[in-house]
């Protein structure tokens, strides 16, 4: 990135501390403009998946705790969407195995009052879950009651009024990306191959993010987006119309993640300001742990973006982070 801007970035509110693996938290703004962010305290594989409240945008949260529906699941987090009708949907997969079959369960459950009560969780209809059947990212309300689902080893549309799974577009496979929606009806998806490969193989037929402006059964390569990675990358469509993509700035000849940075398209994703890209943050080191940034718009003036950061050495040990962005920030 040739010129990468830092207006006086905000410093990293504590969220939650943790403990290590597969925290991965997720994030979404209520109806009411509360946020919600949902995470485990320690991954590989938790039994509790414990949920936070801010409702002064991010800068106080409440007690984290386990959200008291999912019960018998040893959880890989998922995903928060706040729907068009205001529901919150919340997804996860359960880590399954019977003799030497390994597979991950996909389920999901719904609130109606802003995540004070949630519905009893259900399975998504899939008969052939694989280890790679888990979702990180929110789904795209594609009509009323029905999501495209990115889940990692396949793209379906799941009806939830007839609880049936379709196929999506082309029906190729994306991988465990962000797909968005613009204001235009265009669609952003973040494969950075072709096809994604289940699990992730040698890298071929590279595409760095797909955009179809005719519901997916048509895709031209964007030749934009930065390093995938193992953690990947977030998109966000804001109210004004732009669509910003969240990404992680890894060492050069060292493992690791060293910042996190924002580009943003004003052309409905036809192409990316990276050469003006916002560093929303770098602590000087390593963050430890695989950090899974997310961003979501907390008002008109501002953006939240979550991560998690492992390393015992800074300030209050491992913990969950938010850090609030201007939006006049990113220009």
């Amino acid at each position: 990135m040739s010129t990468v801007t830092q207006s006086n970035p905000s410093q990293p509110i504590r969220i939650a501390n943790v403990i290590g693996g597969h925290i991965h938290p997720s994030i979404c703004a209520t109806r009411s403009g509360d946020l919600l962010v949902v995470y485990n305290k320690e991954g590989g594989g938790g039994v509790e998946l414990l949920l936070s409240r801010s409702g002064d945008g991010g800068r106080t949260w409440s007690d984290s705790e386990p959200i008291p529906v999912i019960r018998n699941c040893s959880i890989y987090p998922g995903s928060l969407t706040t729907l068009g009708d205001g529901r919150i949907l919340l997804n996860w997969s359960c880590y399954r195995d019977a003799g030497d079959k390994l597979w991950r369960q996909p389920q999901f459950s719904m609130s109606c009052d802003d995540g004070e009560t949630w519905s009893d969780p259900r399975d998504y209809p899939i008969s052939d879950c694989s280890n790679y059947t888990c979702m990180r990212h929110g789904v795209l309300e594609w009509e009323a009651d029905e999501w495209l689902c990115p889940f990692y080893d396949r793209s379906v549309l799941y009806n939830a009024r007839t609880h049936k799974i379709s196929a999506f577009g082309d029906g190729r496979n994306h991988g465990m990306v962000p797909i968005v929606r613009t204001s235009q009806g265009t669609l952003i998806s973040g494969a950075p191959q072709t096809v994604a490969t289940v699990p992730v193989g040698v890298p071929g037929n590279m595409v760095r993010g797909l955009r179809s402006i005719d519901k997916g059964l048509t895709w031209e390569a964007l030749n934009y987006f930065p390093h995938f990675g193992v953690a990947g990358y977030d998109l966000s469509v804001l109210n004004n119309g732009r669509v910003i993509l969240t990404y992680i700035v890894y060492g050069v000849g060292v493992d690791g993640e060293f910042s996190y940075e924002i580009a943003q398209s004003r052309d409905d994703g036809k192409t990316w300001d990276f050469d003006t890209a916002y560093e929303v943050h770098n602590p000087g080191r390593r963050i430890m742990g695989r950090g899974w940034p997310r961003t979501v718009q907390i008002d008109n003036e501002t953006l939240g973006t979550i991560f998690y950061d492992l390393d015992a050495e800074q300030p209050g040990g491992p913990g969950v982070f938010i850090i609030r962005t201007p939006l006049s920030d990113l220009g």
